[in-house]
């Protein structure tokens, strides 16, 4: 039923998957010479410092040698790098998204996918597409067959393979958004998400990623999302990238392990409210940062870029308690792997891995609140990964995970915050004037932890954003722990048997107007929002997980994302002090979507408006409406022009 991938196999020569998408292609097929720096701690305060060693270069090609052949050699050495991880600890020198980089071709061959679907029908894992709503029905050949599953992949590679489903759900179900549906989808399973001996067994020579044809079902009745999320908490195993992290173990025992250990370092009152003054210097610099760059020209800055680079600022220095010049030195390279920016290079990301889990584990002056030796909270989170005990490759994934989801996240939220208030400029300036008298409420002291708890239409606004455009649009992948039953088509019960792939999609149940009425796809973020689904901070309910059947940005309890109180404080902070000083309206091209209805679905070939969330690599941010990677796949930005509401030189606070 699978075909195991192996490094000289002949499908490594035009593709490679990542995180369940289509993987990122670019023009970089030398990976170029790379510094890695090498920590020492300071005697004094226990904080490590960074020198300059000799450059490690990664294996240089041979004369004549093509580009496919450049990515199979990559391929292998990445593949004996995350086996040296799992069974000696030796930090890898290639991530998987630096492979994405140099992968050549793109797309899979017919004859691949035709292999692979036979297999699936020949041992009955395309079973469920018969039990639930969904295009495979329709189809009656095998050429109609195959190009579902090649629409899918042109729709994943666009980053708008929901936006498809949504529209299977209103073609094919009964319920419209609320369609329980069935999709047969391409991924890619990787043993890389077990814990111990499995992992560990993975050999040397190849990945061990599985490619297969399978039956997802897309979960949007809202009961039968909220059961399966919080009772079914086995993830599927399609995060090989972060190994067997907290995000990516099918172990359930690894990942409360997991959980209960890195909790603490995100308390709002024993954590977070400690840490803030660190958050707060931060936001009030990226304020002064962003005066910078709104002086020159016509003041349009790329807000997506420029709230990306400031939330991976905030999770380094904050939460990881990394040097400020660490983080200046890493920022840009880490994001443009992660984003597969054409301007990336290979092996920046995986030096910056090597040093930042290094200053990680060495610096002796981090500190939670457990320690209770009388020294503040400082960089809780390196300090959970130092006092954990787990594998290497554990901790190793967890901080690639860090370092992706603890910024992609957060920094797509407060962009497409930003995009909905330049939309609705009165609404911005309601937003404003509660901004406003925070702080002069304040009376020119620094803001702390409960003072959060005073904003309300912020707090709105935030929930949402969450809500229309959630940056995780995916939602979470699942596998049935036991056999379990949905809505079926005409209100009917259907079984599936255990080990059904689900996927409970934020993106369909987010926008159903049954859920939200008849403006459920326009921000209004006055809407009637129960108590349990309003995000909240500085106050008692500040911890707890703004949740419903319909609503579920951070997933449900008890798999819900652990950084979620981390990032509802950096949201407050940062925005607050943005929204104070400066107002925001769409630059050219964007101003032409301003009064454009933005649609949930949208057709097979992709089509609809111009401008749409772009949800690949697991996050949504915004499409740019002006560049495009030279193989054609989409880029994220948003450029807004920004105008100071104060006159002066200086950021008020």
């Amino acid at each position: 039923s699978a075909v195991q991938a192996a490094p000289s196999s002949p499908l490594f020569q035009n593709l490679y998957f990542a995180m369940d998408r289509v993987v990122v292609l670019s023009k970089h097929v030398v990976a170029p010479e790379v510094v890695v720096g090498c920590v020492r701690v300071c005697p004094c305060s226990g904080v490590p410092q960074v020198d300059q060693k000799q450059p490690q270069q990664q294996p240089k090609p041979h004369p004549g040698q093509s580009a496919t052949e450049r990515f199979r050699q990559l391929q292998r050495e990445y593949s004996k790098s995350a086996h040296r991880l799992r069974t000696e600890g030796e930090l890898p020198s290639m991530t998987v998204y630096e492979l994405a980089l140099v992968a050549p071709g793109r797309g899979f061959p017919e004859p691949f996918l035709d292999k692979l679907l036979s297999d699936a029908e020949a041992d009955g894992s395309l079973a469920a597409l018969d039990l639930l709503p969904g295009p495979w029905r329709s189809a009656q050949t095998r050429g109609e067959k195959l190009r579902l599953l090649q629409i899918d992949q042109a729709a994943n590679e666009r980053g708008d393979h929901l936006q498809l489903y949504a529209g299977y759900q209103q073609r094919y179900g009964d319920r419209g958004l609320g369609s329980n549906i069935a999709v047969p989808t391409l991924v890619v399973h990787s043993p890389l998400s077990t814990a111990g001996p499995q992992a560990a067994a993975v050999p040397a020579r190849g990945s061990g990623d599985i490619f297969r044809v399978v039956c997802r079902v897309l979960v949007a009745d809202a009961g039968d999302a909220e059961r399966i999320s919080r009772m079914h908490v086995r993830k599927e195993p399609n995060f090989g990238v972060f190994f067997n992290s907290v995000i990516s173990t099918v172990d359930n025992e690894h990942w409360r392990a997991q959980r209960d250990q890195l909790t603490e370092a995100f308390l709002p009152l024993s954590t977070l409210a400690e840490i803030l003054p660190v958050s707060l210097a931060r936001a009030r610099a990226c304020a002064e940062r962003l005066a910078s760059m709104a002086s020159f020209g016509d003041g349009v800055v790329d807000m997506s870029d420029f709230l990306l680079h400031e939330a991976q600022a905030q999770l380094q220095l904050a939460l990881l308690g990394i040097p400020e010049a660490s983080m200046d030195a890493t920022n840009a390279d880490i994001r443009r792997t992660f984003m597969g920016h054409p301007e990336a290079q290979p092996g920046r990301l995986s030096e910056a891995m090597r040093d930042l889990l290094t200053q990680a584990r060495a610096d002796t002056s981090t500190r939670l609140p457990s320690d209770l030796d009388g020294c503040p909270v400082r960089g809780p989170l390196s300090r959970a990964i130092q006092t954990g005990g787990f594998a290497p490759s554990t901790d190793y994934g967890n901080m690639l995970l860090i370092l992706f989801a603890g910024h992609d996240t957060t920094g797509h939220t407060m962009t497409w915050l930003l995009f909905e208030l330049a939309r609705h400029p009165e609404l911005q300036q309601d937003v404003q004037k509660e901004v406003d008298a925070f702080f002069e409420a304040l009376g020119g002291r620094d803001p702390k932890y409960q003072d959060l708890s005073r904003f309300d239409l912020l707090d709105r606004c935030v929930t949402e954003t969450l809500r229309l455009w959630p940056a995780v649009a995916n939602g979470t992948f699942r596998q049935l722990q036991f056999q379990d039953e949905v809505v079926g088509a005409n209100d009917s019960t259907v079984t599936l048997p255990k080990g059904t792939l689900v996927n409970i999609a934020n993106w369909s149940r987010h926008r159903n107007p049954q859920l939200w009425g008849g403006d459920a796809e326009e921000f209004n973020p006055r809407r009637d929002f129960s108590s349990g689904e309003l995000a909240r901070v500085g106050c008692p309910m500040a911890a707890r997980n703004p949740q419903s059947d319909r609503f579920s940005p951070f997933a449900h309890n008890p798999r819900s994302c652990l950084g979620k109180n981390f990032a509802q404080l950096e949201i407050r902070l940062i925005l607050s002090y943005l929204l104070h000083n400066f107002s925001f309206s769409l630059a050219p091209p964007y101003d032409s979507v301003k009064d454009v209805m933005l649609p949930v679905a949208r057709s097979p070939d992709g089509g609809g408006p111009a401008f749409y969330g772009v949800n690949r690599g697991g996050t949504m941010g915004p499409l740019d409406l002006e560049r495009r990677h030279l193989d054609g796949r989409p880029l994220l930005a948003l450029k807004l022009r920004v105008a100071r509401r104060h006159m002066g030189g200086a950021v008020v606070a």
